[in-house]
């Protein structure tokens, strides 16, 4: 009458609606919303993300600054993302559906907004570290994303493009790394936080990129 759901299993002692805690997750986004702030002309993608044990987290990639200034380590994430996706193409943003919680009325409802369907529903792993933001005055820690990597071979952006890495090799490298400091406090304390770094190099947004025949994936 009954088969074992491990997922089902799994969630029954997830006590936390919310991803709480730094770690290595597999999971799907649920949402890849596209954001613009009309005042200063900014971009980037609004992602919630959903284990496959329920826990949900909401993450902002910042894609630019006002006046269109590209974020390099915003784009750097979101085409490793791709990369562990195997995706090589989003398009722009397009009506879709999805379901968002309405804190006025209680619950969740569906609602049509501009995203990225490329990105939604596909399985993920997220390697998170929890982070104190700049401005926050309450000490209250959300979830960051530290590197995407492959929900089923669990290797990083750089290992699934490099034909040449046989084997996962770098991810329990960066769990090392993200649990000798789960949380990071990006208060200031006489010093501003490091920048990221990424994705530099400069392309024509409406070709493919010059090397996209060597990306081993259709």
């Amino acid at each position: 009458m009954f088969d074992l759901d491990q997922n089902s299993a799994r969630s029954a002692d997830n006590k936390s609606a919310f991803i709480d805690e730094a770690g290595k997750y597999i999971g799907a986004f649920t949402r890849a919303e596209y954001m613009e702030k009309s005042e200063t002309g900014s971009t980037g993608i609004g992602f919630t993300y959903k284990t496959r044990e329920g826990a949900e987290a909401q993450f902002y990639l910042n894609l630019s600054y006002q006046h269109g200034t590209k974020n390099d380590g915003g784009h750097a994430t979101l085409n490793a993302i791709m990369a562990c996706l195997q995706v090589r193409t989003v398009a722009d943003p397009r009506p879709m559906e999805i379901e968002k919680w309405n804190k006025d009325a209680g619950q969740r409802e569906k609602v049509i907004i501009k995203g990225f369907p490329e990105l939604v529903g596909k399985p993920i792993g997220l390697l998170l570290q929890m982070e104190i933001e700049k401005n926050s005055t309450t000490g209250m820690e959300r979830p960051t994303i530290f590197a995407p990597f492959s929900a089923e071979s669990e290797k990083t952006a750089s290992e699934i493009l490099d034909t040449r890495s046989p084997a996962p090799a770098k991810l329990e490298k960066m769990v090392q790394q993200v649990m000798k400091k789960p949380v990071v406090d990006r208060r200031p304390k006489g010093h501003a936080p490091a920048g990221g770094s990424g994705y530099a190099a400069s392309h024509d947004d409406s070709a493919p990129p010059a090397d996209w025949d060597n990306i081993p994936f259709d």
